[in-house]
């Protein structure tokens, strides 16, 4: 074990995790957790395999019976092993700001990277994601059978939007997160680390983060410090104008704060974004508007979808808040569209992005009403499609990539296998819920 300890020490110092000061003080730390009392330096030429250092050092806790030999204990420790070679978070803030001073892109690429070098990026478990390309209608769709994270359900989303519980931390987005050990029920964070983020004025009163299970390139997740629901109001636009102000690199979007429509965690207001172009930036045009200093367009998508552009941020502004407030009192019954029921059911999904010198700020229009025929939402996909995905059409479905469970992946094969060898549906159980579906693709091949 001697060896793999000096392995990940020079993992750490090859890859800017630590510094040599630190460098007895983590070996220290190291043995501590190990169980060891002695410790001596060997000489390491070759670059060191991360993932084979920590399987083997994983192996040797179970072995030594520091740790259960399961996944959540092996996540648990392992976050714990790598932070023995992290700074702070108020040292890490200092380095941030102080590469943002040569260029956001500068302190973002630092941030990323130290995030995936320290694996709270799962980038090994993401790798065995699957993803594809659909040419639909409307844009070239992503699609990605997501086997690191399981499927929510809607109705348990709209139950904790409003948590008030004791639990700590409150939610999975809390600032008390970072260097949280895990439970069996919570995950690790012993190596997660938050930058401070002013946004509209509010200073340092936001987290910026990467996503650990990320779905797009630089997935990241700006929160607010203070544990508060999901909302869109118009703080929100000013909120996501000035992030691409700080971050003109990045796209930013928020989910609507109702349930049904807000995405799968309503309990506290975070937006998602990200160094990646979506689907959505590649919607034909269906109607465009010269409106003062900005144009209006309207998007051919599967969503209603405006987008505002023009190269000024207070004019644009203004714009989306117009069209939010008509919206949110709009109703057209022969649509189904009904604004108010005794509590608001109209609502957007706010995406901006920097193209040069001009926003492009996106309002997706929302309505998340209930009626005894559509319990799940009237303008939410059908239940006979829950089949594939249960969860809520959220921020990242909108723009374009959807995020199927990975429960799919064994289930697509065993439909495969069903019918290319004429296999009844009925001898895996967990097939039933896919059974119109496999009679209508069983019919199609027939004709």
């Amino acid at each position: 074990m001697n060896l793999y300890i000096n392995k990940l020490l020079k993992y750490g110092l090859d890859n800017n995790l630590l510094e040599n000061d630190d460098y007895d003080y983590a070996a220290n730390q190291l043995l501590y957790l190990l169980k060891m009392d002695k410790f001596s330096r060997v000489k390491l030429d070759e670059p060191v395999d991360f993932f084979e250092v920590m399987d083997a050092i994983l192996e040797y806790a179970i072995s030594e019976n520091i740790i259960e030999a399961d996944i959540v204990a092996r996540d648990n420790f392992e976050a714990k092993i790598v932070d023995t070679m992290l700074p702070r978070p108020a040292e890490l803030n200092r380095k941030f700001y102080e590469l943002y001073k040569k260029g956001p892109m500068t302190a973002t690429n630092f941030f990323y990277k130290f995030s995936s070098d320290t694996n709270y990026i799962k980038t090994r478990r993401i790798a065995k994601n699957i993803s594809y390309v659909y040419e639909g209608k409307y844009a070239p769709l992503q699609i990605t059978i997501n086997l690191s994270k399981p499927e929510k359900d809607p109705k348990l989303i709209a139950l904790k939007k409003n948590d008030n519980s004791d639990d700590y931390p409150l939610c999975q987005l809390c600032m008390e997160n970072v260097g949280f050990y895990g439970t069996a029920e919570k995950a690790p964070r012993s190596n997660h680390r938050v930058i401070n983020l002013t946004l509209n004025r509010e200073k340092d009163a936001w987290g910026f983060q990467y996503s650990p299970y990320a779905y797009f390139d630089e997935h990241c997740i700006v929160l607010t410090k203070e544990h508060v629901p999901m909302k869109v109001d118009n703080t929100t636009f000013a909120e996501l104008i000035d992030f691409v102000n700080k971050f003109p690199h990045y796209t930013i979007g928020s989910n609507a704060g109702l349930p049904i429509v807000g995405g799968s965690i309503l309990s506290h207001y975070h937006f998602q974004g990200g160094r990646y172009t979506f689907p959505i930036e590649s919607a034909k045009v269906i109607a465009s508007y010269k409106l003062r200093k900005v144009e209006v367009e309207v998007l051919d998508w599967p969503l209603s979808v405006i987008r505002v552009v023009g190269n000024n941020e207070n004019a644009i502004q203004d714009m989306v808040e117009q069209i939010f407030a008509a919206w949110q009192n709009y109703s057209l019954p022969e649509l189904d569209i009904i604004a108010q029921t005794g509590t608001p059911h109209n609502t957007v999904t706010p995406i901006v992005k920097l193209s040069g010198s001009k926003y492009h700020f996106y309002v997706v229009l929302r309505n998340n009403r209930q009626t005894e025929s559509r319990p799940y939402g009237l303008f939410h996909p059908r239940e006979e499609l829950f089949h594939i995905k249960k969860e809520n059409i959220g921020l990242i479905e909108v723009m374009g990539l959807a995020i199927l469970p990975g429960r799919l992946k064994d289930e697509l094969d065993l439909i495969k296998k069903c019918l290319i060898e004429n296999i009844p549906t009925d001898k895996y159980p967990e097939l039933e819920k896919h059974k119109t579906w496999i009679d209508s693709l069983h019919d199609e091949a027939l004709q």
